[in-house]
């Protein structure tokens, strides 16, 4: 009987592992294994401890319900517990930030980042994309507006996404020139502008009534 291939988990970063046990190994820096044997020996009992991975999923369930602004003691609480730590891994606060993203918690999702930062946690291009449409959604467009500016300071390389965002939070503050501006610099950095690119350059030359643009646009000149 052939044996169905293991399940492969990919995270939002890019990263693979066996299925959803990556949340295992950013606890106490444990690898995963697996087909470990179970101890048959008369009389053991399993341990009662918590397990690395649903650690992980605590500390999620725990920012959730974390009053506004208390997100950071909680990230604090878990990566200096003594017990069972969580390791600065960008995935699993990758996963806080999902999390809170899927409940429209947007405050949640910048506190998040902010907490990364002052725990040293590595940020990439994806978590900047997400803080940005945090920051946009829960309408403190300017903050990430300024996120954008900063990213290259940080060494993040702004990609589509981060425009597309960049422009959609320039529409969410009425400022539809700064959002054509954003549309033209994609394409001197050579980026691709998808639809979304298009649409929300479309919206903001209407929004400020260049008919003469937004023509340009509609036939695909730009």
């Amino acid at each position: 009987r052939q044996k169905s291939p293991p399940l492969r988990f990919t995270s939002v970063d890019g990263t693979r592992s066996s299925g959803a046990l990556w949340a295992s190994s950013v606890v106490m820096g444990k690898p995963v294994m697996s087909g470990v044997k179970k101890n048959k020996k008369k009389g053991f009992k399993p341990s009662r401890g918590k397990t690395p991975g649903g650690r992980v999923y605590e500390v999620a369930q725990e920012i959730l319900n974390a009053p506004e602004g208390g997100v950071a003691a909680v990230i604090a609480a878990a990566l200096n517990d003594k017990e069972a730590p969580i390791r600065r891994d960008p995935r699993a606060f990758t996963m806080f930030s999902t999390r809170c993203r899927k409940k429209g918690d947007w405050s949640k999702c910048v506190e998040i980042f902010d907490a990364m930062r002052d725990q040293g946690v590595e940020t990439n291009t994806i978590v900047y994309n997400a803080t940005m449409s945090a920051c946009s959604k829960g309408g403190d467009w300017e903050r990430a507006l300024e996120l954008f500016e900063t990213m290259p300071q940080e060494g993040h390389v702004r990609s589509t996404i981060t425009y597309n965002v960049a422009m959609s939070a320039c529409m969410r503050g009425g400022d539809w020139e700064r959002a054509l501006e954003l549309f033209d610099q994609m394409a001197e950095e050579g980026l691709e502008r998808d639809h979304v690119s298009i649409n929300t350059a479309m919206a903001a030359a209407e929004a400020g009534g260049q008919t003469e643009r937004l023509k340009e646009l509609t036939s695909g000149a730009g």
